[in-house]
């Protein structure tokens, strides 16, 4: 029978993770969880940025390069070495105020920052070409290198075939564990038949569990079992999530303290991010930035925000909103621009705006707060010729924009 071959994702996906990753500063690895690691670099006793950065570089020419690992020792050893960062030093533990003799740069280490920060990557990359493939190639297949090297457990997860969606795939993809060398295979329907494969059910084990005490963060925590704690998450997926929910968090007090051009650039990439899509499903709450009020609306309505939000709680109410391609959100802000939008309320507070499109009319209505801190957007959704015609009749339009 013949065997499928694994093809390794084009690295570029995978340098793009990396270099995304800012710095934090952390004294053991047990201090950074999931989300941490998808968004920033850590070496654990690293506590200054300039060697931080130093080994950064070295792993992002080793994706981009591929480099040995020889040679990304050769490279670090001895900048490390004068640096002061090698062999054991006491070191102050910011979590018990102690001073304690730590292990700082080794071989051991060095090869573990190397096989770790380019495995993650790796799979992250991987996992952005998985969700772009997804609807023609619907299933992941497990892959373990079967020596005895490898791990019981994975070693009974190899030939799994589940659809990429399947929540196996949010604490099963690999890697697994530290020095985990598993892998998927991406498959459609022809190539199951093709290879022989079946659709399965989740491994019996995958539901087990094991108790996991992180003692420096004071949290217990439930693994699955034959995944070593800090592995049982699916990187790809924690990015995104990362990604939207730091959106959520940071994004909108930067755009308000931005140019209106600007603001609209960077909402425009916000909503073409995949990550928007995990806010639209319900895997981050909060609200995200959908456009850039014009200050002609923004002054008639009284906002002080020019950033128009979607609230978790309005996308929940609209079940037609899980329908809408990145060009439907998209066109709110030509709603804004080059539509026609009227104030329609006394108080001041609503607007709505009307735009012709194909043919079609697409109406949105924003509202801000009463304080006038914050602008949301209430609906979107296809409206009726006779629908802007009643606007043009009853409404003050708002002409500058």
């Amino acid at each position: 029978m013949p065997i499928p071959q694994i093809l390794n994702v084009p690295p570029r996906e995978a340098i793009r993770f990396f270099k995304s990753k800012d710095y934090e500063i952390t004294f053991s690895w047990q201090d950074a969880d999931a989300a941490l690691h998808a968004r920033a670099f850590t070496v654990a006793k690293a506590m200054e940025v300039d060697v931080l950065d130093n080994i950064k570089g070295a792993v992002e020419r080793a994706l981009a390069e591929g480099t040995t690992f020889a040679a990304f020792q050769e490279e670090l050893e001895l900048f490390l070495v004068r640096r002061g960062w090698w062999g054991r030093m006491p070191v102050l533990d910011p979590v018990t105020g102690e001073v304690r003799m730590v292990q700082l740069g080794s071989k051991h280490r060095l090869r573990t920052i190397f096989d770790v920060n380019l495995n993650t990557s790796y799979a992250a990359g991987r996992w952005e070409r998985i969700e772009e493939l997804k609807e023609r190639l619907p299933y992941l297949r497990y892959v373990a290198v079967l020596d005895d090297r490898t791990r019981d457990e994975h070693r009974a997860w190899h030939g799994t075939v589940l659809p990429v969606d399947h929540p196996f795939w949010e604490t099963h993809y690999p890697p697994n564990g530290w020095r985990c060398r598993c892998i998927v295979q991406q498959l459609g329907e022809d190539d199951l038949e093709r290879y022989g494969y079946e659709v399965t059910k989740p491994p019996g084990d995958a539901r087990r569990t094991r108790q996991w005490v992180n003692k420096r963060a004071g949290e217990v925590r439930q693994v699955p079992v034959g995944i070593d704690p800090g592995w049982d998450h699916n990187v790809g997926l924690v990015r995104r999530t990362g990604l939207a929910r730091e959106a959520l968090e940071q994004t909108i007090g930067k755009l308000d303290a931005t140019t209106e051009a600007y603001a609209r650039s960077s909402i425009q990439g916000f909503v073409g991010n995949p990550g928007f899509e995990d806010f639209l499903e319900g895997r981050v709450e909060g609200s995200g930035p959908v456009a850039a009020v014009p200050e002609g609306t923004l002054s008639a309505i009284g906002g002080r925000s020019r950033t128009l939000r979607l609230s978790s709680e309005t996308v929940g109410s609209h079940p037609r909103f899980a329908k809408f391609g990145t060009e439907d959100w998209l066109r709110v802000q030509r709603i804004l621009d080059g539509g026609r939008v009227f104030l329609s309320d006394r108080s001041r507070r609503v607007a709505i705006g009307f735009i012709e499109e194909d043919g079609r009319v697409w109406r949105a209505v924003l509202k801000r707060t009463k304080d006038g801190e914050e602008t949301y957007l209430e609906t979107l959704h296809r409206a009726k010729g006779r629908d802007l015609r009643s606007a043009i009749r009853r409404f003050r339009e708002i002409g500058e924009r």
